[in-house]
């Protein structure tokens, strides 16, 4: 696929609202779309693109790659101490979920919500820029090996 900000004509930054990006998608769909004398596979590639952008740890990779940073299968390693953490954490989860159900499942996907919150908040003025020292890139991919782990935590609760 081609640069998806380029295709719907959005800057190259991690920062970008939902509404900017429906926008974007709207107005290159008008005249993309088989019906408008546009063609199949492009309409199909502005779907791709919004979806792309739209989930915010794909924009977050995108935007590492578009910097030169290390990509999730050439660095899979994880801040020191987080398995730790996640393990003992996930004990008391288990734990929460067994005696009280339902409502302690959303507390931990809301737990999940904002510690994913923090580290896009924390990476989001290297993604944002126009270039980064490797030293930047590399913790941005600590950052998001962590965020990935914890995203898989939420899909299982």
């Amino acid at each position: 696929m081609s640069d998806p900000f380029a295709l719907l004509q959005l800057p190259s930054t991690f920062t970008l609202s939902s509404d900017a990006l429906d926008l974007a998608w709207m107005r290159a769909s008008a005249t993309a779309h088989p019906d408008a004398g546009g063609s199949v596979d492009h309409a199909a590639q502005l779907n791709e693109a919004r979806e792309l952008l739209a989930n915010l740890e794909s924009r977050a990779n995108l935007r590492l790659n578009m910097l030169g940073g290390p990509g999730a299968d050439q660095d899979q390693r994880l801040p020191d101490g987080f398995l730790m953490e996640m393990l003992e954490l996930r004990e008391t989860i288990d734990a929460e979920i067994e005696t009280e159900g339902a409502p302690a499942i959303e507390r931990w996907k809301n737990w999940v919500d904002a510690e994913c919150q923090k580290a896009y908040t924390k990476i989001t003025p290297v993604l944002d820029a126009e270039s980064a020292p490797e030293e930047a890139r590399t913790e941005v991919r600590l950052v998001l090996n962590q965020v990935r782990y914890l995203e898989r935590l939420r899909e299982q609760l």
